[in-house]
């Protein structure tokens, strides 16, 4: 179901319900309406059961392309012993990414991988961590990734090398700002059990709210609860 479809079924529930006169209530904010409401009941899952992975239709998936950023020429030795312990350049994405959802429990990130799908997908650490990460006799042939700033950072690897694009799928928190969403033709991201919540929360509460805040322009106390 898309964003648009979603947005008139709440309208038309709330005219068939003769609440309020639905040429007053703007479709584009009941489209925001959705979107916050959809960011809550998301955050209540994952704040209920951190370790339960959500339902896969809240991800959405983001490419993003990525390059290398220029080296350090005199970084120094700290904190390693010799400077060819460390590979002091970097890999960057080119464009800042969507806000994603964060609480405690960290970003609502499923994975970061490259577009080739025989290729195990990338690990993510903290930023703080993100510098020592790789660093040891086991994990040296792994790629680690962070977020900072709404960029994606990757410790250098010759993988980038050859692929410059990766895929990001994760909750963001405004499925808009996702690149190349479209409010009339892409799956919202959200399974019926989160529509109806949608739907149910926006009715109770903030129908309510705009109907408290509208005025009585024929002075007869239309509107009033």
């Amino acid at each position: 179901m898309t964003l648009t479809e979603i947005s008139y079924m709440i309208k038309t529930m709330i005219r068939e319900g003769k609440i309020v006169d639905d040429d007053t209530l703007d479709t584009r904010l009941i489209k925001d309406w959705i979107d916050l409401k959809r960011e809550q009941f998301i955050s209540n899952k994952r704040s209920q059961n951190p370790n339960n992975r959500l339902h896969q239709s809240f991800y959405q998936k983001l490419p993003i392309a990525v390059s290398v950023v220029d080296p350090v020429t005199d970084a120094g030795d700290y904190p390693y012993s010799d400077s060819t312990t460390q590979a002091y350049t970097i890999v960057k994405s080119d464009e800042t990414i969507p806000d994603i959802l964060e609480d405690k429990s960290g970003p609502a990130i499923l994975t970061v991988e490259s577009q080739d799908r025989m290729k195990l997908p990338f690990s993510y650490v903290d930023y703080d961590r993100l510098r020592f990460s790789g660093n040891g006799k086991f994990n040296s042939g792994l790629i680690f990734g962070s977020i900072r700033d709404n960029y994606l950072y990757f410790n250098h690897n010759t993988f980038f090398d050859t692929y410059t694009n990766v895929e990001l799928r994760a909750i963001f928190q405004n499925p808009r700002d996702v690149t190349g969403f479209n409010d009339d033709t892409s799956e919202y991201p959200a399974n019926l059990a989160l529509i109806e919540y949608i739907k149910n929360a926006i009715y109770d509460k903030d129908i309510r709210m705009f109907l408290n805040g509208q005025p009585d322009e024929q002075n007869d106390a239309t509107g009033e609860t």
